[in-house]
């Protein structure tokens, strides 16, 4: 992982709190408030991009970039921190991530995450306009329990993870012509 993060300034960081200080070098990743400076209201550059199943971040760092040392820009604009539970689990990983959370797959699906009221049910498109997607609110069981039953939706553990890793999915990237600029940009900002 290191080389992802090579282009972050290290800093000193006092690991026990107490005195003496016990201090440990480590990667200032709160550097990424200078990127975000520099692209903050420049959405022109960016575009979408969802990662398909099993890609890794060095995959898609290539693919799109042409080298894996642009690792560390996909996660800065992305705001990923940590690359294993931030970037979308492929199937296998997720199935023993649930197993590990819940003990079995039975129990995940098994199991209430929450209670729904739906507010807005989803409408399909007509003509050129897009669908409406349904809308929900997160409500106690004692409220859900007062709901019509077409008012109301349980959301169990297993599909409340699903949608939560499938979300990762969705990142955005910097345009690649804007790559070399923003490098030597953020290495000067950070010297």
């Amino acid at each position: 992982m290191s080389e992802y993060f090579q282009h972050y300034p290290q800093i000193n960081y006092d690991i026990t709190g107490a005195k003496p200080s016990k201090t440990k070098t480590v990667i200032n990743l709160m550097s990424n408030a200078k990127i975000k400076n520099i692209l903050k209201n420049d959405i022109v550059n960016y575009f979408s991009y969802s990662i398909p199943e099993s890609e890794r971040p060095d995959i898609t760092a290539f693919k799109i970039y042409g080298d894996v040392k642009y690792t560390w820009l996909i996660f800065l604009i992305n705001e990923i921190y940590d690359p294993i539970f931030d970037w979308p689990l492929n199937s296998r990983e997720f199935g023993n991530y649930v197993k590990n959370k819940y003990v079995t797959l039975a129990a995940a699906k098994n199991t209430v995450h929450h209670y729904e009221q739906i507010v807005r049910t989803r409408t399909e498109a007509t003509g050129t306009n897009e669908a409406i997607p349904l809308a929900c609110l997160e409500v106690d069981v004692t409220t859900y329990n007062a709901l019509d039953a077409a008012d109301r939706n349980i959301v169990y553990c297993y599909d409340w993870e699903i949608t939560r890793n499938e979300a990762k999915r969705e990142i955005k990237l910097i345009d690649r012509r804007y790559v070399a600029e923003i490098l030597s940009e953020h290495s000067e900002k950070l010297n």
